[in-house]
């Protein structure tokens, strides 16, 4: 009995022990099988991506850029073929060896491959790094000997950036540079990555979607030492469309060869549609520099230049305008009613003006007597304009202002614009923390004082002046064509950016004596004379407390259909009749089509006698 009971439970605990073996396996074959339903069917995509990154590559294969040409197919920027260097860090198995070897071919510190190299590699391991660019053919053929014991390195050919006008245009075109982590931030949705060229300044950066086009790539098989052995998959390039801009290269080259080596800028539009025909700021760079990677020592060139040669004078430059801005304090008169067209209101010009204890000079030392609006205008009266801009209050000047864009971007398709300064009581009350007083009042009348603008601002103004108070959105774009078919894909419409709204009257009356300032003999905008043109223009001679005067020039013609508007600014050119007049005759000319009167150096004009009206005694009040 007693054999038995222990035989029974001897063979008990063995079936609760296989039972319990039983189970353990079945649940380990279970959690086996959960894993790998895991990692084979749920994670599957993501797991088959990082075996195929450990031993698949792709090379992306850059898109060469848009062509950007100017409004008759003028070749602006182009791209030409060049050898880069890459390296991708996950192939680099002997990382230190590779970087050495490579700096001993590169001939450069191992610390600058080292700073570059690590600055990406923990982060995107698996993506191309950009080592060098532009690589001749000795250092290219080093490379290609050395290449098995350069595991993760290797040459590609790319499309480069090519300006073949060099400094010319450089402010309307900007430059390429590669990606920076900022700009990957915003656009890494937008399908930009590592090692792309982007747009960072002028029309290469406003219209980069445009002209990136879509990159191919190179899908390569790589062994365990990262060497490539085989090509597996290609994807050609797409290249990015052809950007046609508003500009006309003859103007463009023209309006460069006439500022030269002085520092400003000229700006060439059609006032009925905003087109710019020619900019230039001066100094300018050569974007060809900035391809590829600029050097520490040009840019370290550029950032301490004086004259601040990457500075955009025409839409960045702020100046006081002088006296063009009389157009805009004549209009106010007019508008308020303390000047009435059939009445002729005069000032008195004794070549100074005492208010209180305060002197101001006019621009003739010996004055010009008695003068009306007219005269004022053609012969550039300050004393007259004091006098008016004190009776017609600042508020209004500055309300006839802002009705004219100024004070405000004017929205052109470039970087950087800024929008200049109008000031009134209220600015000058919440930034300067002082009242206005009746001397601001008679510098801002004649444009100087706090007062400040851009040239493409005043264009806009001379614009708006020839086209009755219609101001256009100035800009580049003109067509957009397809690289491929040589289709227009998309071309630029004329865009109403703001309307004056000005009584015609009184746009009439300021053409008219425009016109007579560059027609008449006593006019300071006489050297602008075209003849069988009717020019209309205002000079400008801005006062600049750290040095000469600024020269400034507003024209448009033809008077009846205005189809060419100018705005000239020489930095210290001293006055605006005899320094900027000459050249903006000449752009309207190239403009307008006609021979290019030869440049002579400018001459002073003599100080002329005008006929005296009957005087009228007007004092000047305080606003």
């Amino acid at each position: 009995m007693a054999l038995r009971f222990s035989g029974a439970k001897f063979g008990g605990s063995s079936e609760k022990k296989m039972g319990f073996l039983f189970g353990f396996i079945t649940l380990a074959f279970a959690a086996i099988f959960l894993k790998l339903f895991y990692l084979q069917i749920l994670n599957y995509p993501e797991y088959r991506a990082m075996s195929d990154t450990n031993s698949l590559r792709l090379i992306p294969q850059k898109a060469p850029r848009g062509i950007i040409t100017d409004r008759n197919g003028e070749i602006l920027a182009s791209n030409v073929p060049t050898y880069s260097l890459f390296l991708v860090p996950a192939d680099m198995k002997t990382y230190q060896t590779t970087l050495v070897r490579l700096s001993q071919i590169l001939e450069e510190p191992l610390s600058s491959l080292e700073m570059l190299v690590e600055s990406r590699r923990q982060r995107r391991k698996f993506e191309p790094i950009r080592l060098e660019s532009h690589l001749d053919e000795d250092l290219v053929a080093r490379i290609e000997e050395n290449k098995v014991h350069l595991p993760g390195v290797y040459i590609q050919m790319e499309p480069e950036r090519s300006y073949p006008h060099g400094e010319l245009a450089s402010h309307i075109l900007g430059y390429i540079g590669e990606t920076s982590e900022g700009d990957l931030s915003r656009l890494r949705e937008s399908g930009y990555s590592v090692g792309d060229w982007i747009g960072k300044k002028g029309v290469e950066r406003t219209y980069d979607k445009i002209l990136r086009g879509q990159n191919g790539g190179v899908q390569v098989e790589v062994d365990a030492s990262g060497v490539q052995r085989r090509t597996l998959a290609y994807k050609n390039p797409i290249q990015g469309q052809t950007l046609m801009l508003s500009i006309d290269w003859k103007i463009q080259k023209l309006a460069e060869e006439l500022m030269g080596d002085q520092t400003g800028a000229l700006v060439v539009c059609n006032p009925q549609n905003g087109e710019i025909l020619a900019m230039v700021s001066h100094p300018n760079y050569d974007p060809n520099e900035f391809v590829g990677g600029i050097s520490y020592k040009s840019w370290n060139k550029y950032i301490k230049d004086q004259l601040h040669p990457l500075q955009n004078r025409a839409i960045q430059g702020l100046y006081p305008p002088g006296s063009v801005f009389k157009t805009i304090t004549t209009l106010a008169a007019l508008e308020d009613h303390v000047l009435q067209l059939d009445k002729d209101k005069v000032f008195l010009c004794r070549g100074i003006y005492w208010y209180k204890t305060w002197p101001y000079r006019c621009w003739r030392v010996s004055g010009h007597g008695w003068m009306n609006l007219e005269r004022a205008i053609i012969e550039s009266c300050d004393i007259f304009f004091l006098q008016l801009g004190l009776q017609v209050k600042v508020d209004k000047i500055y309300r006839v202002a802002r009705r004219f864009g100024l004070g405000s971007k004017t929205k052109i398709d470039l970087d950087s614009e800024v929008p200049g300064l109008v000031p009134n009581p209220r600015w000058k009350e919440s930034t300067q923390h002082m009242p206005w007083f009746p001397g601001n009042t008679i510098q801002m009348s004649f444009g100087q004082g706090y007062l400040l603008t851009t040239p493409l601002q005043m264009l806009d103004v001379a614009s708006g002046l020839a086209m009755d108070g219609k101001i256009y959105r100035p800009h580049f774009m003109y067509r957009v064509v397809d690289q491929n078919t040589g289709r227009t894909v998309f071309e630029k419409a004329p865009e109403l950016q703001q309307d004056a709204e000005m009584d015609q009257k009184y746009m009439d009356f300021i053409k008219m004596t425009m016109e007579k300032v560059v027609s008449s003999n006593s006019g300071t905008g006489k050297k602008a004379r075209i003849p069988g043109v009717r020019v209309a223009g205002k000079t400008g001679t801005a006062e600049n407390p750290h040095g000469d005067s600024h020269a400034w020039f507003a024209c448009f013609a033809p008077v009846a259909e205005p189809k060419v508007a100018v705005i000239a600014l020489v930095e210290n050119g001293g006055e605006g009749g005899i320094v900027a007049a000459p050249m903006a005759k000449r752009l309207m000319e190239s403009a307008l089509g006609q021979e290019v009167t030869p440049w002579q150096t400018p001459t002073p004009v003599a100080a002329s006698s005008s006929p005296v009206p009957t005087p009228t005694t007007v004092t000047g009040v305080a606003p």
